[in-house]
């Protein structure tokens, strides 16, 4: 947000007077002419002399071209390229600013070592003659694909509306995604944790920067027009959220849309709902986290903050509802199904390891050589169930393995259950061991699918968890597709292998086994 692109001359004309800029850094005054606590008309550079076009430079453009001559927008830019978002939390930028480098810690004390401080400080000046209406961020990089990061902005957020007496979750928070990988992002990812902050933060709204192009140099940067286009976006959200409508018919809704009536969703994660009302005057207005909800099934369903959360593996039928101002009140319902195991392309990922391809009509999969595809997860608990059950819809010819990962890295240890001659295999989630002898923790599961050596696609029939053993007898019935069998434990472990069926059971104990995929009793009298 402190500003990188170029600053042409275009942008440091005719900027209107009513969009002022209040100065922070006290040698804006050598430079600029600028002095701290002071409102000055919004010329660019606005945050330090030294800095560049920033996406509130056309977010203060927007708004006063769309608002009344008497309304002025005024911004307090407190921002340092590079920080972490840690720098900014009240509690933890001592211990930044310590660990910082050089670099880091010259740009801290331009704020006097504390940039919370300043911006408090700051916004009380400006709550002396006029009213703070939101908060912009633009940070990520530093933090890129850190989880927690949402919480740590909610945490700075929190204390911002606290130490200004503002009442909670009363104005919005609007943070800008990353240069998009089409652009030549290097962060782009992180624009998959941007789009939650929702979640944690209900008056807040992520703002899309696809489309909007980098410098061409760095991979981090927006160039100088998309810098303008990002701050646009940034103003037109503003208004959308700030717009009041006075008669009846922008008062009255007609009607609620949504984006699907069906979704399929990774157990363990969550999804914004895209659902909008639709007023008479034609108008629409994002209502998910003003409605409602009846959820049929709540111990697999939760909607927080506008967000179904899948719990556990389910489905359920939700019934969404909404109260104009009016009074009238219209519905939607739909359908949400969470698994662990969803075999769709949105879903299942034919790339963990090498390049694949999955046809989600038929479920074949294609691994690249010594290719692995399935589900990442953020850490999902099977620890409830007993048994994962894997079926192929078609003959191995590729050496298939299904594999359980309780690490977050591909290259961790992981268990390993060869299909072999068979179609179907059983992982007994209470005793699998990983392949270095170590239990595994069904309690935070991070991947989970198919290997192969990549040299035949194969067809995947399904995945599912289980408390119940005894359903594999009607799951396992292709005894006749090979001479060849493996046998295994009547809880899952494979204990011979390729041998031929009429030799398999010499010389086992009395018991139950899966003999080439059919139940077998053994008795030795």
């Amino acid at each position: 947000m402190e500003g990188n692109a170029t600053i042409a001359a275009y942008d440091k004309t005719g900027v209107n007077s009513r969009f002022q800029v209040m100065t922070v850094s006290p040698d804006d005054f050598q430079h600029l002419g600028r002095s701290v606590g002071n409102w000055y008309t919004a010329t660019p550079p606005l945050c330090r002399w030294d800095t560049g076009l920033t996406p509130a430079d056309y977010f203060g453009r927007s708004l006063v071209d769309s608002l009344p001559d008497s309304v002025k927008i005024g911004v307090i830019v407190v921002a340092m390229g590079g920080s972490g978002i840690d720098a900014f939390d009240k509690d933890n930028y001592t211990e930044y600013f310590n660990n910082a480098d050089a670099w880091q810690k010259s740009l801290m004390n331009i704020y006097g070592g504390n940039p919370y401080a300043k911006i408090i400080e700051m916004a009380k000046i400006a709550q002396q003659n006029g009213v703070i209406k939101g908060i912009l961020l633009h940070q990520g990089e530093s933090n890129n694909m850190q989880s927690d990061w949402p919480l740590k902005v909610k945490k700075i957020y929190n204390n911002i509306l606290e130490d200004l007496n503002i009442e909670s979750n009363s104005i919005p928070l609007l943070a800008g995604e990353m240069l998009h990988q089409d652009q030549g992002g290097i962060c782009w990812g992180m624009n998959s944790i941007i789009a939650t902050l929702p979640y944690y933060i209900p008056n807040s709204f992520a703002i899309s920067s696809v489309g909007c192009t980098g410098n061409g140099i760095d991979g981090f940067h927006f160039s100088t027009v998309g810098t303008r286009e990002l701050g646009k976006r940034y103003g037109l959200q503003m208004l959308s959220i700030s717009k009041t409508y006075t008669t009846k018919e922008g008062q009255t809704v007609d009607h609620l849309i949504i984006d699907s009536t069906n979704f399929t969703l990774l157990t363990g994660t969550t999804k914004r709902i895209p659902l909008t009302a639709v007023f008479v005057d034609g108008h629409t207005l994002d209502i998910r986290n003003n409605a409602s909800y009846e959820i049929s099934n709540p111990e697999a369903i939760r909607i927080t903050n506008g967000f179904i959360e899948t719990l556990k593996d389910g489905a359920s039928i939700i019934t969404a509802s909404y109260k104009g101002t009016l009074g009238e009140q219209k519905q939607v319902v739909f359908n949400v199904n969470a698994t662990s195991f969803p075999l769709t392309n949105q879903l299942f990922n034919p790339n963990i390891f090498a390049t694949g391809s999955f046809d989600e009509t038929t479920h074949t999969l294609k691994t690249g050589q010594w290719g692995f595809g399935g589900w990442q997860y953020g850490g999902i608990d099977l620890s409830g169930y007993n048994y994962l059950y894997a079926r192929l819809g078609s003959i191995n010819n590729a050496d298939v393995e299904f594999k359980l990962f309780d690490g977050n890295s591909y290259w961790g240890s992981s268990t390993s259950s060869k299909f072999g001659t068979n179609r179907e295999i059983t992982v007994n989630l209470k005793s699998a061991k990983k392949a270095d002898g170590t239990p595994l923790d069904p309690s935070h599961i991070y991947i989970a699918g198919f290997w192969s050596n990549g040299n035949a696609p194969f067809i995947i029939d399904k995945v599912f968890l289980s408390n119940d053993f005894t359903g594999i007898e009607n799951i396992f019935d292709h005894s006749s597709e090979a001479e060849l069998v493996d046998v295994y434990s009547a809880i899952g472990l494979r204990i011979r292998s390729k041998l031929k069926r009429e030799q398999s059971t010499t010389g086992l104990s009395n018991g139950v086994y899966i003999v080439g995929g059919k139940k077998i009793i053994v008795t030795n009298n």
